[in-house]
């Protein structure tokens, strides 16, 4: 049998991809697909399906919608390359690190309840001009936040796993935390990085400083940042577990502000992604090497 079909989600297909086969949301395809996929995309965050990969038995390279690829791991067939969506979210992730930013310090959550009640409350915020950001995490996504944040005059750092030219090691994040008034997470899930965010990180962050998640639910233990709150605040667009149940006390803390895991999710997203995925069906066909592999398999014939 010839692995020589690309499975793909309807939303992402590129409207030219040859001896392409579509499926809708949650719609497994049939046997006669399945023998022939060489070539899979997973779904998007509403309709995770990585579990998929293990019942194509010729599959030969995995071409995710998301940057973070932990939650593909676990499903991944021996021998099959995996590639992430590097350069197709970082600029959306970047925008809403800053709204969450300037929304959490201009009171912009507080002004939204404030307008059901017909309630005029004003208040001095604070400024992004001369704060001090620490973005932990200094691949492609903590760049775009650095770059983004720029022309607004704040003062940023990188920390990456090792130091190299402006970015500090993370071995200097105790030292780096303390005058910080805001810290973001841009961190892939690794078993480095889950759980890094402690109530040793957490009492090292100043009073007042803010927290704004934009990687991964389980790099932060929830438990240990519900007893920091509301000494430091948080902006959390990742939580853990997701969907945050109803009765979770997050929803409740005070000075939070949550949105539901969206920061990659914009108009350009869909765009973005044909285009990638375009591209590397087109390195697949042709026998050169993909691009953006986190895990690397065995694409012989």
């Amino acid at each position: 049998m010839t692995a020589d079909l690309v499975l793909v989600p309807e939303l992402l297909a590129p409207g030219d991809l040859a001896n392409s086969a579509t499926y809708a949301p949650g719609v497994f395809p049939d046997e006669g697909i399945r023998e022939r996929v060489g070539f899979f995309v997973p779904d998007y965050i509403d309709n995770p399906n990585p579990e998929w990969m293990t019942r194509f038995p010729h599959l030969q390279a995995v071409q995710l919608p998301t940057v973070g690829f932990d939650a593909a791991l676990a499903h991944l067939p021996t021998g099959v390359t995996l590639c992430n969506a590097a350069g197709v979210h970082e600029q959306s992730t970047a925008e809403l690190t800053v709204g969450l930013i300037i929304a959490k310090w201009r009171g912009l959550d507080r002004a939204a309840r404030d307008m059901a009640e017909g309630t005029w409350d004003h208040r001095r915020g604070r400024s992004l001009q001369e704060a001090k950001v620490l973005i932990i995490g200094a691949g492609g996504v903590g760049s775009r936040i650095e770059n983004a944040l720029a022309p607004l005059g704040a003062r940023t750092q990188l920390v990456g796993r090792a130091r190299r030219e402006r970015v500090a090691g993370v071995d200097e994040l105790p030292e780096l935390m303390g005058d910080a008034d805001v810290v973001v997470l841009a961190v892939p899930l690794t078993p480095e990085t889950e759980g890094m965010v402690d109530d040793s990180f957490l009492s090292r962050m100043q009073d007042g400083a803010l927290l704004v998640n934009v990687a991964r639910g389980s790099v932060v233990v929830m438990e240990d940042l519900l007893a920091h709150l509301p000494r430091i605040e948080a902006a959390l667009d990742v939580v853990d577990p997701e969907p945050l149940p109803i009765d979770h006390p997050l929803w409740r803390a005070p000075g939070v502000l949550i949105s539901p895991h969206i920061g990659g999710d914009t108009d350009a997203f869909p765009r973005l992604a044909r285009q990638l995925i375009a591209a590397q069906v087109e390195r697949w066909r042709t026998g050169e090497p993909l691009a953006n592999v986190v895990i690397r398999g065995d694409l012989s014939p």
